[in-house]
């Protein structure tokens, strides 16, 4: 990942260097190494869908490097790998041919130019570390100097380095946050995700990603005392990407987009030095190969374009050495369906009653009533595709024993979607929460789009990557909120205090879930069975209606259907309502309760 910064002195050494190693090095010859590459402009059509074949064989080929030899932290089983390597080196031998220079037709997106080089980057280090004996790390300036300069690969029939390939190829790209993706297989790069990086969503990936590397103390963190700020030094290696001016004392510009507080103008930033040891995992663990006897048998495949060749035909006899096979890429099914999940098994819940809505013998309705103050309402924004969403869930779900819990506190759990394509779908995601959660960046409450990702009170909240307490605050008032449930609708009504508001007003319901439990099969929390606790498993929404003014409130109504859960089994259930402006997601007032067979008034 990280091209190395030279001191003054370590200058002086590279130009030795380079001069010396011009004589004992061959030159790479680049015009040898694309005489044998694809013309793409005379392929077949046959050869060009034999080509997007081989891309997803060697994306599935990558997936599954991750998944079985990368860890929740980020760390590689090198050595467990080294014995597994054909579909490590399948995925090196397909970059070798193909690029988006030479094979244009399979990256028609920016994103899809840039998933390519970042997958291509981390690959090449990950065999580069494998292919040097697995070092204990690069801590010396000649080490990283052979390894990252005078290390020939070959890109697109090109022969460069790793250096030259972030320098001069990914660097001019324009996109900072790819420094936050880019992984050389040291300690202090940031975490290997468990997935490739997929055009799709790489926008939210690479959010994700930033966000992710300035809550880890690892990279980023505050001294108040000192009033200094510790950053890592790839903001000090690459600060021209990431604030114009190229200037270390503008950095902050950039890292406040992703804190929940801005570093105060009087800090003084410090860069923490970088850890060059070989971010190895302390043991290796179990892997398990697969079997299946459906060895690819490329040479059937009706080409003799290279690059076919190579993509195929290499990765299958390798593949036969190392005992790894896959099914025959006639059978590979569309990159969609490799990276989606099974959806979850789940029975009817037992303890949701047909008539939950109202008590069988008076048919009384069932009330939520808040007080005139604003209720805090906490909203975690999460995925079962997440590896670092466990942690905040864990968290939340102390909250279930909380004595404030609905009459101060109402905490909604929110599964987002745009996880659903790192290699396993989300049962409970949904669009509209992910929507959600981008109007908060949208009108401004947010500076970014990531999950684990909270929001307090209408404002995006930092506090618990900083393992900080929820805050204390004088609610302020807002107006009581009603709502009665009688035959499957909701009748609500609310009395606006704040009558400063011109926009139009919307109602939320949502079903919550609790003691939720989900076998995660694929992506990167494969083997692993989540809990989940205030999960929305259903949602539903109306606009608000001007019932008249009083001397002291605005008055507003609505009806809507009641949330059900059919199919999800679920220990019990919660009720949540609440109000907003049509034009922001901030919650203005809510009231909530457990949700119970017969009548419960709040």
């Amino acid at each position: 990942m990280k091209s190395y910064r030279f001191a003054q002195s370590e200058r002086m050494l590279a130009i030795i260097l380079s001069m010396l190693l011009l004589y004992i090095l061959p030159t790479a010859n680049s015009s040898q190494a694309s005489e044998s590459g694809l013309n793409i402009n005379s392929a077949t059509p046959l050869e060009i869908a034999q080509l997007k074949q081989a891309y997803r064989k060697a994306t599935q080929d990558w997936e599954y490097v991750l998944q079985h030899y990368v860890d929740e932290q980020g760390r590689t089983d090198f050595k467990g790998l080294s014995k597994d390597i054909a579909p490590l080196k399948n995925v090196v031998a397909f970059i070798s041919f193909a690029s988006p220079e030479v094979t244009p037709d399979l990256f028609d997106t920016p994103q899809s130019v840039m998933a390519y080089h970042i997958n291509s980057y981390n690959a090449l280090a990950m065999y580069g570390v494998i292919e040097k004996g697995i070092p204990n790390g690069f801590t010396s300036f000649f080490s990283r100097a052979a390894f990252f300069k005078f290390r020939d690969v070959v890109i697109g029939n090109k022969v460069t380095n790793l250096y030259d390939y972030e320098n001069d190829v990914i660097r001019p790209l324009n996109e900072p946050r790819a420094h936050f993706a880019l992984n050389c297989m040291v300690k202090d790069c940031p975490r290997l995700p468990q997935t490739p990086f997929y055009a799709e969503t790489l926008d939210d990936t690479l959010e994700q990603a930033t966000h992710e590397f300035f809550a880890d103390t690892k990279h980023f963190y505050i001294d108040d005392k000192q009033k200094r700020v510790y950053v890592s030094e790839i903001l000090d290696f690459y600060t021209e990407d990431f604030v114009a001016s190229g200037k270390v004392k503008h950095l902050p510009q950039y890292i406040n987009q992703y804190l929940a507080e801005p570093i105060p103008n009087n800090y003084k930033l410090r860069f923490i030095d970088y850890d060059w040891r070989i971010n190895a995992q302390p043991e290796k663990p179990k892997v398990s190969t697969s079997t299946n006897s459906d060895v690819d048998n490329a040479s059937s495949q009706a080409t003799t374009n290279p690059i076919v060749i190579a993509a195929l035909t290499l990765h299958t006899n390798e593949s036969k050495t190392a005992g790894f096979a896959h099914a025959p890429v006639s059978e590979l099914a569309p990159l969609s369906k490799l990276l989606s999940g099974p959806l979850l098994e789940t029975d009817v819940a037992t303890n949701l009653a047909t008539n939950i809505a109202t008590n069988e013998s008076t048919n009384t309705p069932f009330t939520l009533t808040s007080s005139p103050n604003q209720t805090t309402v906490l909203e975690l924004y999460t995925s079962q595709g997440c590896s670092s969403c466990p942690p905040a869930e864990k968290w939340i779900s102390g909250f279930v024993q909380s004595d404030k819990l609905w009459t101060e506190l109402v905490p909604i759990n929110f599964h987002v979607d745009y996880w659903d394509y790192f290699g396993w779908k989300d049962p409970f995601a949904d669009s509209a929460f992910s929507k959600r959660q981008r109007d908060y960046k949208r009108v401004g409450k947010a500076n970014t789009v990531a999950t684990p990702g909270f929001a307090l009170n209408g404002r995006a909240w930092n506090g618990w990557f900083r393992g900080q307490p929820l805050p204390n605050r004088v609610a302020p008032l807002s107006g009581e909120l009603y709502a009665s449930v009688q035959n499957n609708i909701i009748e609500v009504s609310f009395n606006n205090i704040n009558r400063s508001t011109s926009n139009m007003l919307v109602v939320h319901a949502a079903l919550l879930g609790f003691g939720i439990e989900t076998s995660v099969k694929r992506g990167e929390n494969a083997g692993r069975k989540l809990t989940h606790d205030f999960i929305v498993v259903d949602y539903e929404n109306a606009l608000l209606s001007s019932n008249g003014d009083n001397a002291h409130a605005q008055q507003y109504v609505a009806s809507l259907p009641l949330p059900s859960n059919t199919h999800i089994k679920v220990k019990k259930h919660a009720l949540v309502v609440w109000v907003s402006e049509t034009n922001d997601p901030s919650p203005l007032q809510v009231a909530a309760s457990w949700w119970l067979q017969g009548t419960k008034s709040m």
